[in-house]
This record gives structure tokens, C-alpha cells and sequence, in this order.
């Protein structure tokens, strides 16, 4: 039997972040750092000082503790990081062999791991229309307009360099630059060319001249999307997002009786708190399902915005019953 070393559970965490920041993006690194949050505030709450005393029966009174907070999907996620993070602190002699087996998963069907939020077409349409007559080439126009035109991610988006933009090819290549600050979720083979409409090429080439910040970002890099000083955030993108998705943003009446002029969200920081608002991901699934809906075919789908059909299908596929057959009768007729 392993002799257990004293290891406070915050000392355990840091050194578990550390030993898998070369294994993952810095966004899955911040996912595991959130999940781990949430253990080290039950080992305080709980008086664990000691990573010794992370037994079984502990471990289930955390997943009792946690289940009483979340839904089960958040649930499963949060045990998933739990286990991998006490299998560490096995390999370091901070807990017994063994006890990672004793974090339980939580089973969940389809309908308990799919997110059902996402922008229909229509509303992307309106917001566009409004940005391009009041917002035109402005950050929010041609960021908005770029996710939902590509369907890729945020980390995608904020990836690419003056360079990589191609108006005489309407391209936008998408590369893999994990040293310099902006890795893709798939990596290398996240890595492609995204074919954009001459209407985007426009008012992407307009954002350039008019709008962007000619900056260098802390690698030196001329970031496409730029703020003032450098590269635009995650954190920005979402409130961009957030913004141009409030209904009374774009002049639509509040679906909530809200008051504009008092409401809380009524701000670029808060708008995240407006019911109606979106975040990017929702933008990339509701492109996803209008690529659908065009009978776009999956395959095409699937290189273009770097999904796998499995997950494209349980995941991002929001076609209503209708929408199905009438893609399948579109693509039937044309035979």
C-alpha cells in the first residue's frame, strides 16, 4: 500500500493545471480550471485541507453536493474533471489507488446532453439588415456577419490575421497557432480555407480601412479583428454577440416588458443578462441548420465549419421534423 504525502486540494489543482497546459487548448484549460473551482469551494465549505482525506465517501457527498446545484449534463462534466483530477493526485500519492474509479458518472440520454438554443435565420436576418444600415463595417457588423456567414467558432474567428484574409480569392484561411496565442479546438486538423460571399469580402475589406485598429498583438501578429491595443477577446466577441442579439438593440419591442432605458441589460457588458440574447455558439448552430435547410450537403457542412457529422447531427442539426422532410423532398425531386 502507497504511503499518502500531505497535499492541500488549491496546491493539487495548481499543479494538475499545470501538468496539462502543453495537452490542451487554453480554453479547455479554462474549462477544467472552472470544473476545479467548484471542488475546491466544497473542500472549503466541507473543512478538506488535505487531499488525503478525498475518500469515496467523500467524493459522493461532492456529487451530492454538486447535484443539488446544476443540471445532470453540467453535472457529468464537472464528475468527468473531478475523476481525471484524482487520477492524478493518485499518480502523486496524494489519494489511495483507486479512488478515481469511485467518482460515479452519471448516465444521460440525447435529449439531456443537446443544447436546443440557436438563432433562426430570420432573426439573424433582421440583425443584419439593422447593422448594415446602422452599424455598417463597424466591429460588431463584420464579426456578427462573419460567424454567421461561416458557421465557425469564436477560437476560429479569433485566429485569423490580416493575412489570412483573401478578398481577390474571397477566402478566409483558418490556421492552427497554438504558440502564438491562438490555438483551434481540433487543432492541425481544424486547419482549412472558408470560402465567404463577395458581399462579406466588402464589407470585411470596408472594416479594414474604415474601422479596424492597425495593431500588433503581444506575438507581433497583425490580428484581422482588432481593438485598440490588440487581438479582440473571447470576452468581447461574446459581448458583441450578446449585444446585436437584444431585441431592442435592433428597435424590436422587448418580448419581456422590460423598459429599455431601466433595464439592466441595457448595456454592452450586461446584455449577456437580457433573456432574448444569444452567445456565439447559438450563431453557429443556427448557421449550421440554414446551411441544412439550403441543402447544403453534410459532408460540405462538416469540412466547412469543423464538425464531425456525429456531432453535427446530435448537436447542432435544429431542423424541426418539417425542415427535415422538405430537404430530403428538395434533394429527391432534383434526382
Amino acid at each position: 500500500m502507497t504511503n499518502l504525502e500531505p497535499l492541500r486540494p488549491e496546491k493539487a489543482v495548481e499543479m494538475y493545471l499545470t501538468s496539462r497546459e502543453d495537452e490542451v487548448t487554453k480554453k479547455s484549460l479554462q474549462n477544467i480550471k472552472s470544473d476545479l473551482k467548484v471542488f475546491k469551494q466544497w473542500c472549503d465549505e466541507r473543512d478538506v485541507t488535505n487531499m488525503n482525506d478525498a475518500t469515496g465517501r467523500a467524493l459522493a457527498d461532492f456529487r451530492t453536493w454538486r447535484s443539488e446545484q446544476v443540471k445532470l449534463i453540467t453535472l457529468k462534466h464537472n464528475l468527468w474533471t473531478v475523476k481525471k483530477f484524482i487520477r492524478f493526485c493518485e499518480q502523486v500519492d496524494a489519494v489511495a489507488e483507486g479512488t478515481s474509479e469511485k467518482v460515479v458518472i452519471p448516465e444521460t440520454t440525447d435529449a439531456d446532453e443537446v443544447n436546443d438554443s440557436f438563432i433562426r435565420a430570420d432573426d439573424a436576418e433582421n440583425i443584419l439588415d439593422y447593422l448594415e444600415r446602422f452599424e455598417y463595417a463597424s466591429l460588431r457588423h463584420t464579426v456578427f456577419y462573419t460567424l454567421w456567414h461561416t458557421g465557425v467558432r469564436s477560437s476560429s474567428l479569433l485566429a485569423l490575421d490580416l493575412k489570412d484574409f483573401h478578398p481577390e480569392e474571397n477566402k478566409l484561411c483558418i490556421r492552427h497557432r497554438p504558440t502564438t496565442g491562438t490555438a483551434l479546438k481540433n487543432k492541425e486538423k481544424g486547419e482549412r480555407n472558408v470560402f465567404i460571399k463577395d458581399e462579406l469580402v466588402t464589407v470585411i475589406e470596408d472594416f479594414i480601412s474604415e474601422n479596424r485598429a492597425d495593431v500588433l498583438d503581444e506575438h507581433g501578429r497583425r490580428p484581422l479583428f482588432a481593438t485598440r491595443n490588440t487581438r479582440v477577446s473571447r470576452t468581447t466577441v461574446q459581448r458583441v454577440i450578446y449585444t446585436a442579439t437584444r431585441p431592442c438593440h435592433i428597435g424590436k419591442e422587448c418580448p419581456h416588458d422590460r423598459e429599455p432605458d431601466t433595464c439592466e441589460a441595457n448595456s454592452y457588458n450586461l446584455a449577456c443578462k437580457c433573456p432574448s440574447s444569444l452567445s456565439p455558439h447559438p450563431l453557429r448552430k443556427g448557421a449550421i441548420t440554414y446551411s441544412l435547410n439550403e441543402e447544403t450537403p453534410k459532408d460540405v457542412i462538416s469540412d466547412r465549419m469543423d464538425v464531425s457529422r456525429e456531432v453535427l447531427d446530435k448537436h447542432y442539426n435544429k431542423q424541426s421534423k418539417d425542415e427535415q422532410m422538405d430537404t430530403r423532398r428538395k434533394y429527391l425531386e432534383g434526382l
